[in-house]
């Protein structure tokens, strides 16, 4: 087959969707595969404020203000002490963007996913990537099929349901999220240690939530065997999970399910009994196991991950749909740059990968501070210095990305990270 796209992407997620936007804007042709018909259910509903820079750019604020919830700040309370502590990114070093959005994400992933489509990309949904094809380590194209679906056809092709054909690009970008395709076929994808948790969430109406300009903040709900999110969404319903550790899952009686699990689970704090008191669980818990893994490279020749493909930290601080918008936007200017100069190896896509992996290992530094250092404490500390404050505020604002403040970042790290883990920043 013809080369008839620039750029083939895999997933039509958060990152995939940002990717294919930000290219068409560019004026490249890309192709977005994505194996689900949307919308569907997905977590990672809590995005952070300096998404909105991708939003504002690819023409998406007005839409998102819209539909959404708008997100002011992040509220940590503590169940065995009873502090709390409210974060206002308004407070960040950076103010400019003030809130981010609260999003169930069957919604928030179509709205992408048809923008970048009114944009100019290509998406097929209901067409699944069997493989990545190489010519030697160079990637140039996909093995893909149409998935039979109740009432769907095949769109964008003339193949029937289950037919492989070979669609050829010279990027090909996996951003199917904690499928990895790419990564667990090549063996990069390893857990983090001290990580191994598991996520039970459900959504409820009638949970209690704050007043005024705070009621759209996440409130992080912290108790003995890990944390809670309860995350609002416009109108009455509420995202809820817990974050536990294998220990607690280990707890779980024979027979027992996954319900009477997470209603055990709630029973354990007392803030969570309080916020869910008068609340009706409006559809069964879930649940996602070993949460965190790393992958130990990002790029290759003709080949890129994005968002969640490329890793995953424990969702405590939102981080896993801002990553992969924002390492969006910044692998469609490297492949912009890269197809212009006629040159899409590894080396055209460093800048790239090391902007991401700084900003992975930054937020991965946080949260395995959170768990085994100070950084717990320091959240709740009555006397915090100023300069403390505005950089927790900005770290829960997710503006990582500036080069400038590293060495903010690395004094911060330095009080905070557990010495007896490895230092990735």
């Amino acid at each position: 087959m013809n080369d008839r796209w620039d750029v083939i992407i895999l997933g039509g997620g958060p990152g995939g969707s940002t990717l294919a936007a930000s290219l068409a804007r560019l004026g490249r042709r890309a192709l977005v595969l994505e194996r689900e018909r949307f919308p569907r259910f997905h977590i990672g509903e809590s995005l952070l404020p300096h998404s909105r820079e991708v939003f504002e750019r690819l023409g998406l604020d007005e839409k998102l203000d819209a539909r959404f919830l708008r997100k002011y700040g992040a509220r940590f309370l503590c169940s065995s002490t009873g502090r709390t502590r409210t974060y206002s990114f308004a407070d960040a070093f950076d103010p400019k963007f003030e809130f981010a959005y609260q999003v169930p994400r069957d919604e928030f992933d179509l709205l992408l996913l048809r923008h970048a489509a009114e944009l100019g990309a290509e998406v097929r949904e209901s067409w699944e990537a069997v493989e990545v094809v190489f010519d030697g380590s160079r990637a140039v194209g996909v093995r893909a099929r149409p998935v039979a679906r109740s009432g769907d056809a095949a769109p964008g092709s003339r193949a029937a349901a289950g037919d492989v054909v070979e669609l050829r690009a010279p990027v090909i970008v996996d951003a199917t999220g904690r499928d990895t395709l790419l990564a667990s076929r090549m063996r990069r994808k390893a857990q983090v240690a001290e990580l191994d948790k598991t996520a039970l969430f459900a959504h409820y109406e009638g949970a209690a939530r704050e007043e005024g300009i705070h009621q759209g903040n996440i409130q992080v709900v912290i108790f003995e065997h890990g944390w809670f999110w309860f995350i609002p969404f416009r109108g009455a319903v509420t995202s809820v999970g817990a974050v536990v550790s294998s220990s607690w899952i280990r707890s779980r009686a024979k027979g027992e399910t996954l319900d009477e699990l997470f209603d055990r689970t709630i029973a354990e704090s007392r803030w969570a009994r309080e916020f869910l008191a008068n609340a009706r669980r409006t559809r069964p818990v879930g649940a996602l196991a070993d949460f965190s893994y790393r992958i130990d490279q990002l790029t290759g020749d003709g080949w890129l991950f994005v968002g969640d493909a490329g890793g995953f930290i424990d969702p405590l601080f939102s981080t896993g749909a801002h990553l992969a918008i924002k390492g969006a936007d910044l692998a469609a200017t490297a492949i912009h740059r890269a197809l212009d100069a006629g040159d899409t190896s590894r080396a055209a896509f460093a800048g790239y990968e090391a902007e991401v992996r700084y900003a992975v290992d930054l937020f991965l530094g946080v949260v395995q501070g959170f768990y085994k250092g100070h950084f717990r404490e320091t959240l709740f500390e009555e006397s915090q210095r100023p300069t403390m404050r505005k950089l927790i505020t900005t770290i829960l604002a997710g503006d990582v990305f500036h080069p400038e403040r590293r060495p903010q970042w690395a004094s911060f790290l330095q009080q905070h990270y557990p010495p007896e883990l490895p230092v990735f920043v």
